[in-house]
Formats: C-alpha cells, sequence, structure tokens
C-alpha cells in the first residue's frame, strides 16, 4: 500500500489559502506520502466524461487498495470534488479526507454552499477535522464517518533568523497586531481603545482611509509571507473575527482553528483570543496567551497582566512555536486517520 496526500496548485495568493495545504503536503512527504497535484481550474463547459478523464490523469500512479489524503476543499467545482472521491472508490483507493474548512458551518444559513457537505463527508472513509466541538457539530448535522482530530494547523518556516522565533521579555510590547482578511474585522475601522494595533492586510479604500486616520492604527497593506513574518511587531497577534452578510466568520471560530493562530504561535507571539473560540482552551491551558469575552476588555486586561505572566507566555510560546514549524500537529492527525482506517479496533492502554 503506497501513501498519498493531494496539494493545490495555484497563482501565489497573500492569504492561508495555497499555504496552509502546501504545509501539510510537506509534512506528510516526510512521513512517507507521495504528492498528488491539484490544479484549480474552471470546469464550465468540461463533459463530464473529460472531468472523469482529467481526474484519471491526476491519479494515474494511484493504484487499488491505496491510501489517499484529500485535502477539502480543492476549492474547484462541486462536480469535480464529489467525482474525485467517487472515482478513487471505484478504483478500490481508501479517502481520508483533510478539511481544511466547513462551508456549511462558515455560510449564514441564507448563502448557499456549493456542495452538500454532510453527504460528501459521509462518502468518505475517515475525516481529519480540527477539534471535538467540530465533530461534535458535524455529527449533529448527520456526519456519521468516523473522524480523528488534527488540533491545530501546523506552520513550517525554517528560514528567518532566531529573533522571529523566539521573543525576549525586554522586547515585548503590550499591543496588538492583526495579519489577514481585514474585511473579515470591520471593528479595525473603528478602533478605539488605547491599546495601539498594527494591522496587516488587504483592504478595500474606504476601510484603508480610515485605518490610516486612525491614530492608534498602524495600518502597513499587505505582505508576502516572508515579508510579514519579518515585520511582524513583537507584541500579542490578534485573531478575531467579525461576522458579515455573507459569512458567519465569528460564530465559525468556535469549531475552526484559524491559520493565524498558529503563524502567529509560530513565530514567538502570544495571541488573543475570544473565550468561545475552539482554540480558546488550549491557549488558556498552556499559558500561550489571553482569551477574552469581547473587546470591550482588551485596555483593561493587557494592563492587568503582570510581567511574570507575560514572561511565562513568551517562554511557553517559544517551545510551542518548535511543534507547528516542526509539522507536529499534522503528523498527529495523519497518524490517528491511518489507525482509524487500517485498525480500527486498535486500543491501547
Amino acid at each position: 500500500m503506497k501513501k498519498w496526500i493531494t496539494d493545490i496548485i495555484q497563482p501565489t495568493t497573500r492569504d492561508a489559502t495555497r499555504q496552509a495545504k502546501a504545509d501539510i503536503a510537506q509534512i506528510a512527504k516526510k512521513m512517507g506520502y507521495q504528492i498528488s497535484n491539484i490544479f484549480r481550474y474552471n470546469d464550465a463547459g468540461e463533459s463530464d466524461q473529460a472531468l472523469s478523464s482529467r481526474i484519471d490523469g491526476i491519479t494515474a500512479a494511484i493504484a487499488p487498495g491505496d491510501l489517499l489524503v484529500y485535502q477539502y476543499p480543492s476549492l474547484n467545482s462541486a462536480r469535480f470534488e464529489t467525482r474525485f472521491i467517487e472515482l478513487m472508490h471505484v478504483r478500490n483507493v481508501k479517502v481520508i479526507c483533510l478539511i481544511h474548512d466547513v462551508l456549511t458551518l462558515r455560510n449564514q444559513p441564507d448563502t448557499a454552499v456549493f456542495l452538500d457537505e454532510i453527504a460528501y463527508f459521509n462518502s468518505c472513509d475517515v475525516l481529519i477535522v480540527h477539534n471535538q466541538r467540530m465533530a461534535a457539530k458535524l455529527q449533529e448535522l448527520g456526519v456519521t464517518t468516523k473522524m480523528v482530530y488534527q488540533q491545530l494547523l501546523d506552520y513550517l518556516d525554517d528560514n528567518h533568523d532566531d529573533s522571529r522565533y523566539t521573543i525576549s521579555p525586554a522586547n515585548f510590547q503590550r499591543g496588538a497586531v492583526i495579519a489577514g482578511n481585514i474585511l473579515k474585522s470591520d471593528y479595525l475601522s473603528q478602533w478605539h481603545y488605547q491599546t495601539p494595533i498594527t494591522v496587516f492586510g488587504v483592504s478595500d479604500a474606504a476601510t484603508t482611509e480610515e485605518l490610516q486616520a486612525n491614530p492608534q492604527v498602524n495600518y502597513l497593506g499587505s505582505r508576502p509571507r516572508w515579508d510579514l513574518i519579518q515585520e511582524l511587531p513583537q507584541t500579542f497577534g490578534l485573531a478575531w473575527d467579525s461576522n458579515t452578510p455573507e459569512f458567519r466568520y465569528r460564530d465559525y471560530t468556535q469549531y475552526n482553528h484559524p491559520h493565524k493562530v498558529s503563524m502567529y504561535l509560530a513565530h514567538g507571539l502570544p495571541v488573543i483570543v475570544w473565550r468561545q473560540a475552539a482554540v480558546a482552551e488550549l491557549i488558556v491551558q498552556n499559558h500561550l496567551g489571553i482569551a477574552i469575552d469581547n473587546l470591550d476588555q482588551l485596555d483593561h486586561v493587557l494592563a492587568a497582566l503582570s510581567d511574570q505572566q507575560i514572561a511565562t507566555m513568551l517562554t511557553n510560546v517559544s517551545h510551542f512555536g518548535q511543534l507547528l514549524r516542526d509539522g507536529w500537529f499534522t503528523r498527529q492527525g495523519l497518524q490517528a486517520a491511518e489507525q482509524a482506517l487500517i485498525f480500527p479496533a486498535f486500543k491501547l492502554n
């Protein structure tokens, strides 16, 4: 039996769409997986036969009895996603679906999801989901496939100097930085807190003007990944999304683990998260940052932290970041999925 994992090939972007999947593919490769590349493309007008032939070509080396980890979504059409799994099962290939996003949980109820995700997940042999909360919610919605947990997205990076991974208390600032899709964080344009914040990300013209006019905001625009990490200030990383008319970004953090949390932790930054977020328990229990109920608490909570509390966070984050940069969480998830697929009755006391 050979082990395979998909990777999604697309033009370079300044968000986590490409990077998270590429990191996972590289971690799996070190575990003995072979990579099956999927290109993002528009299949409108392509016949079902042509689509099947395309998938057969992509997966020509995958043989009956092999194991395939499919990174979902591929960001191709619903027809592509569904047909890919169908053809793997026709060829007696076992499919582990590694879930990056569940659109059913993220989209607003009146925003259409591009396919029936519950049925799709039930067509797979094993699911790797973010955490127990996501698993419980999917089970509530009708998913019956065996699920294992990844717990966090890893963040590979070994090409910066040590100062980008470890922060000394003497250099740490009691402020905040946020890096990501600014349009998911509408509160930034009206940032009225005493805590200063540095903002990286793509924005529209109106929001950019508001950010630049706010003396408490240092808006630096978007950066390529390497440059972003190089310029991150040594402060708290803020992971705080807002709901929008189309997407329940904030509500979704009750089930997912945002990639930006991993980016912050992998580079020495303790984090600030919503107390109801799925990642909050891990952050608080391991002293990797703080959890608050709302941003109105931010100024008070940061001011109340002792120097020793911050020093402890910085030490813990420095150690924890090594796990993320080494791919520890992905390895645990893949190994758990392999065990659930190959020998589900296995017990270890």
